[in-house]
């Protein structure tokens, strides 16, 4: 069966986690959040965006949109500019929050990817569910389905399910699919402390159970924080961290929350978890008082202060470096480390100077069973015990990652003390991202993770040809390959290394992971001209990969291997109905008349020497470069990052004095003509370029090729920052030097934008073009999709020769890179397929 997923315009997310719940980020709500009701009334889009994205940082998988307020009465305006605004800046999925179904339509139509509607229900004539459950139906959507019945909300769990049943069977009528539905059982705050809502905690988590058991292929979902409503602010940041625990361990899916307000259940304090869960299970008749008794005198600052989670100084360096990974303390862990490795050692291995500072005086063969001893007693079993609660639903992904940054810095002090040359790793893993595709951050990501659980990766980068991953299995005999693929047409090359491995008894077990595929096509080629023999398994996540190589180097292996084969013989592959492109119906866009370009079917080719860079930097997108490039979280300051402004200073003072960039950039108008849906362009040596560009489903029905005329012009664009930056990020790669890679990285991904957007204003210009034509489309996106169409942009421009090259798969080399189709058309917009 197929995952159920939503989906923003360039990011998918399962609805069922492999470990839950699904985060809906709660703040960009006016109904429930002052700030998002200040911003709205104020037209802050930058603000809301900014709303959104924090809490995306904070972990939410999806964010909750809802602009409706008394004060304005163009809700429908208003949230079709701010869900533009958040698809082309935020990644994750969209939420739709309204009463009116005519917002909600509008909004499904704007969002380029797969929504959810909050919300539907059977509340008095069922109107809203009249109006909405089509939408579901013609979309393919999901819903949060509130437990509201004709005779109004459901309290007790038999209830509950029963208007689950309710809403499912209404919604056959019109076609709906079990999994359209994310049935929201309800939650009543327990502070008032009236009587019919004092079993409200017991009466929610039973039925969530009840609504999983009798809908397993359908999802549930809660507002968390309704549970706590009305009580003090620390007190409902504890109420909704225990409470969530215990509903993800009842079904939970899903839940509607301010992601940074959540503690993990084990780090709470174990009194306070006590008081809150005497109120959530009825205990005794004080249980609210006892709750509200303990914390109405802590304000949140003072209960975070006395909460804090910090080192004993008094502990074993071992087990204060084994805390700081397990509680993300990652300042001192070094120092704790030769600490714990000089414990380990003999009186006569230490030395200390008049000083009191000690060394270490022991053979490197000593010292290296020293740290071993550290590395197998105190680091990898912290690690270990952060996956364990990771599985089971106590930490979300964020706390993980942390820890994991604490280990990578634990594991860099301790090799200082290791031979290399023994063997100490737990295994071997061969890792590359596949030929034709350059991307390779959730690559690293695997490496980082799987190193920090005491693995050997040889790491092969990305664009690795079938043949050099070969080569290198040859040469390390490693327990594993893995390979990632970020786009769909390079994914193939999976299939390739299964096919040449049955042909070479490349005996191998091969773990498949990245955005381009799922289980069902990793499945499709295990089972292809019979099951591949060592095993092929989809890893959805770094940690879904580090579990499956824990199980192929263990006296389990077998039995694992076996299990999956005996899985994969019952598969059966869903078949996906296709839209028929070919007969959609045409838009209704008229082409208008040419302008007049400078010059026609030649190329402008701009060398570094055209480019003064603090100009093109006017262009840079610096919400993106501080928070998705860079990751700085805030408006202005975090704790590792004082003045994000300052340090682009710096690196831009670096980037000009050592001549990191080499800007270089290639554009050109060209005749081109509107043939059988097909926009074929003069190539300049009298060849025709054929792009033939897909139309959407949605109800515009638009497609690239439509503002063109038969006699028309185009323009195409080509930017890079050169390949200096790209070699000298691989080399402080390779040198350790991760920082200054990270944020060179970043700057030279956001220039190449800015480059484009300088271009893009100067085709604007040269073409005498309003402010609402000459938009520009990259390769990639929705609307022109297949990037192997890059190659025909190379015959027009030859990008070659402004230092660019193509894969296979036409990606271009280096990374930080772009090329564009501009549109010079009024009308033209972004949509979706």
């Amino acid at each position: 069966m197929l995952k159920a997923r939503v989906s923003s315009s360039i990011k998918s997310v399962d609805l069922k986690q492999e470990v839950g719940p699904l985060i809906i980020g709660e703040r960009l709500n006016t109904q429930g959040s002052k700030k998002a009701k200040e911003l709205v009334l104020n037209d802050d889009f930058d603000g809301l965006v900014d709303l959104a994205r924090t809490q995306v940082e904070d972990g939410a998988h999806c964010i909750d949109v809802c602009v409706a307020t008394t004060e304005r009465s163009d809700e429908k305006e208003f949230i079709l500019k701010l869900v533009k605004s958040l698809s082309l800046e935020i990644d994750a999925p969209l939420v739709i929050d309204s009463t009116d179904p005519q917002v909600i339509e509008s909004a499904i139509e704007q969002i380029p990817g797969k929504p959810i509607i909050n919300s539907i229900n059977l509340e008095g004539d069922g109107s809203r569910y009249k109006a909405l459950a089509p939408l579901m139906a013609k979309y393919g959507i999901p819903a949060i389905a509130l437990c509201i019945g004709p005779d109004g909300m459901a309290k007790t769990p038999e209830q509950k399910v029963a208007t689950a049943e309710l809403l499912y069977k209404s919604g056959k009528k019109y076609g709906l699919r079990p999994e359209q539905f994310i049935f929201d059982v309800l939650t009543f705050t327990l502070a008032t402390g009236e009587e019919e809502f004092l079993d409200a905690g017991k009466h929610t988590l039973e039925g969530i159970k009840l609504v999983k058991e009798r809908f397993p292929t359908s999802f549930t979902t809660l507002g968390l924080s309704n549970i706590s409503f009305g009580l003090a602010p620390q007190a409902r940041r504890v109420l909704n961290s225990v409470f969530l625990y215990h509903a993800v361990q009842n079904g939970l899916d899903s839940a509607i929350v301010n992601a940074r307000e959540i503690t993990p259940y084990t780090e709470i304090d174990e009194k306070e978890k006590k008081i809150v869960e005497d109120l959530i299970f009825n205990k005794h008749p004080n249980a609210l008082s006892d709750l509200i008794t303990h914390f109405e005198n802590q304000t949140q600052d003072s209960s975070s202060k006395t909460k804090k989670v910090d080192v004993d100084p008094t502990w074993p360096a071992g087990q204060r470096s084994n805390f700081r990974i397990i509680n993300r303390l990652k300042d001192g862990i070094e120092n704790d480390v030769v600490s714990a490795i000089v414990e380990k050692l003999s009186q006569k291995d230490i030395l200390v100077d008049n000083d009191g500072v000690l060394s270490i005086n022991a053979t490197k063969e000593v010292t290296h069973q020293g740290a071993i001893q550290t590395l197998n007693d105190d680091l990898l079993p912290a690690m270990k015990i952060v996956g364990d609660k990771f599985g089971a639903g106590e930490l979300i992904l964020p706390f993980v990652l942390k820890s994991a940054e604490c280990m990578k810095a634990a594991v860099k002090e301790l090799e200082k003390y290791l031979l290399k040359e023994e063997g100490t790793s737990k295994g071997i893993l061969v890792l590359g991202t596949v030929y034709g595709d350059v991307h390779d951050i959730g690559k690293n990501l695997v490496k980082t993770i799987f190193e920090n659980n005491g693995y050997t990766v040889h790491d092969l980068g990305k664009q690795v040809p079938l043949q050099k991953f070969v080569e290198k299995i040859n040469e390390v005999k490693p327990d594993a390959v893995g390979l990632s693929a970020l786009l769909v047409s390079t994914s193939k090359q999976m299939q390739f290394f299964v096919e040449h491995a049955r042909k070479t008894d490349v005996n191998i077990p091969i773990l498949c992971g990245g955005a381009a595929i799922n289980s069902n096509y990793i499945n499709r080629i295990a089972k292809q001209d019979g099951i591949y023999e060592p095993g092929m398994f989809y890893c959805g996540t770094m940690f879904d990969g580090l579990k499956t190589m824990d199980k192929l180097v263990s006296d389990e292996k077998d039995e694992f291997v076996n299990n999956w084969k005996d899985k994969l013989s019952n598969w059966k592959e869903t078949k996906v109905q296709q839209v028929d492109s070919e007969n959609l119906p045409h838009s209704d866009i008229k082409p208008v008349s040419p302008p007049t370009p400078p010059q026609l079917n030649e190329v402008i080719r701009l060398r570094p020497e055209d480019f003064d860079l603090n100009e093109i930097w006017n262009h840079l997108n610096k919400k993106s470069l501080f928070k998705l490039s860079w990751g700085i979280r805030g408006n202005s300051k975090t704790d590792t990052i004082d003045d994000p402004e300052k340090l682009l200073a710096e690196w831009k003072k670096r980037v000009i004095e050592d001549n990191l960039f080499e800007p270089q950039a290639v554009y050109g108008y060209f005749s081109c003509h509107n043939r059988d849906d097909k926009l074929v362009v003069d190539g300049s040596d009298g060849q025709d370029i054929v792009f033939d560009f897909p139309r959407s489903s949605k109800t515009k029905h638009l497609c690239l090729t439509d503002y063109f005329g038969e006699n028309d012009i185009v323009a195409f664009q080509s930017v890079t920052v050169g390949t200096k930056a790209a070699e000298l990020i691989e080399k402080w790669d390779k040198e350790d030097k991760y920082t200054d890679a990270y944020y060179l990285h970043g700057l030279a991904v956001e220039t190449a934008e800015a480059m484009a957007e300088w271009i893009n204003e100067k085709i604007k210009t040269e073409l005498e073009l309003s402010d609402k034509g000459g938009l520009r489309y990259s390769w990639g996106y929705p609307s022109c999709p297949d990037t192997t169409q890059q190659h025909l942009v190379w015959k027009l421009i030859h990008g070659e020769k402004s230092g660019m090259e193509l894969t296979e798969s036409g990606q271009i080399i280096p990374e930080q890179s772009t090329a564009a189709i501009v549109v010079h058309h009024p009308e033209a917009e972004y949509f979706v397929l």
